[in-house]
């Protein structure tokens, strides 16, 4: 008896543990003890008051009378628990065996251009689901973890695979292209792989699986020449291809092209439409369509001694120095023609020296797979004086 009543306790700590983990993640076991610990503390004062019952007062079959009395405790805490070790386990175990059965249809890769002198090239497969269902698919990666390159979605085809309320059918063929820039790294491709997380939730007890796809075709893609591409192929029609290739920078300009040391520098750009064709925002915000950035380059010799912080980003020989912020200006649709004038200012960390400066007004697209790569530079010169 009194081995069944141990063996017992052991099995309600264990039912337990994933209530304790998830408490003790969240530093909410230390303030609220008994919402993680007080159903475990129930079943053992239950299980252990059923041993003393049993063995005192219970003459007949005490323990059949034990056994029923625990599995009674136990089946009871997996009824109320919140989250138990078991019925954990056994919905992960199904749910795994989903992931495992999804299917890799093919593979194939194009090469494209790369300013970095390393490797690049779009890798495109396709998966098929057992089950319809949301799926969560990373960009792939490639390579050990102390040199690894992650991968970039190319979402100008598909994009609405990448949202996490898409579902995705059973059966049926999606097809996926990831941008790889090895930016100088030397990788064996005879050897690596693109490794593929797939996960079925984005919760805290979500179950994942790794799909590894052999990369031996790129050897022989990198050597097709010319490489004229940056990205891959699409229709001509393509509404995310349009929109990064029509909305522009124009017309910046300074408020005064010589400003006092110390004060900021103020100046205005318009953004418009350069293409045929309406442009339509979504969210009504320019932000998820396009990314503006400034940054100002020292000219002179005695504007170069202006102190730039250690480790601050860098576009070229431009500092960085913030960025357009979009929050009050809302647009639903650009005409072509149309202009969205935007004003801003820039104050450096460290005051300017006198001196010729040039500020760098850079347009990204969110659509591009290249994140760092402006698809437009504006420049502008302006002194400072003492």
């Amino acid at each position: 008896m009194f081995i069944i009543a141990l063996f017992a306790t052991v099995l309600a700590f264990i039912q337990n543990t994933v209530m304790f983990s998830f408490g003790l993640k969240e530093l909410a076991i230390f303030s609220f003890p008994l919402s993680f610990a007080g159903i475990f503390l129930a079943e053992i004062v239950s299980i252990w008051a059923g041993y003393f019952f049993a063995r005192n007062a219970t003459r007949n079959k005490p323990i059949l009378a034990l056994a029923g009395w625990v599995i009674m405790v136990l089946g009871t805490a997996e009824l109320v628990l919140p989250m138990s070790y078991f019925t954990t386990w056994v919905q992960l175990a199904k749910r795994n065996s989903i992931l495992n059965q999804i299917e890799q249809a093919g593979t194939s890769i194009e090469a494209l251009v790369s300013d970095r002198g390393g490797s690049r090239f779009a890798l495109t497969y396709t998966l098929r689901f057992p089950k319809t269902a949301h799926y969560l698919t990373f960009p792939a990666y490639l390579g050990p973890q102390n040199n690894r390159v992650f991968g970039s979605y190319f979402t100008k085809v598909h994009p609405e695979y990448h949202d996490e309320d898409y579902v995705f059918d059973a059966g049926k063929s999606y097809t996926f292209t990831v941008v790889f820039d090895t930016e100088g790294r030397q990788f064996d491709f005879s050897r690596e792989k693109a490794n593929i997380d797939i996960c079925d939730s984005k919760s805290y007890l979500m179950a994942c699986r790794i799909i590894a796809i052999g990369l031996e075709g790129v050897p022989a893609a990198l050597t097709v020449h010319p490489l004229v591409l940056r990205e891959p192929a699409v229709a001509a029609d393509n509404v995310r291809d349009i929109t990064e290739k029509s909305i522009r920078l124009d017309e910046l300009g300074l408020k005064s092209a010589t400003n006092k040391a110390g004060a900021p520098i103020e100046f205005s750009f318009v953004i418009t439409n350069v293409g045929k064709n309406d442009i339509a925002i979504p969210g009504d915000n320019l932000d998820t369509v396009i990314g503006v950035n400034y940054g100002w380059e020292a000219v002179s010799e005695t504007a170069k001694t202006t102190k730039v912080i250690s480790g601050i980003i860098r576009f070229g020989n431009a500092v960085a120095a913030g960025g357009a912020q979009f929050t009050f200006v809302r647009k639903t649709i650009m005409s072509p023609g149309e202009k969205v004038p935007f004003q801003d200012t820039i104050t450096p960390f460290e005051p300017f020296e006198p001196g010729m400066y040039r500020l760098h007004v850079y347009l990204f697209s969110r659509y591009s797979t290249e994140a760092n790569r402006p698809v437009q530079e504006l420049v502008q010169d302006f002194s400072v004086v003492p």
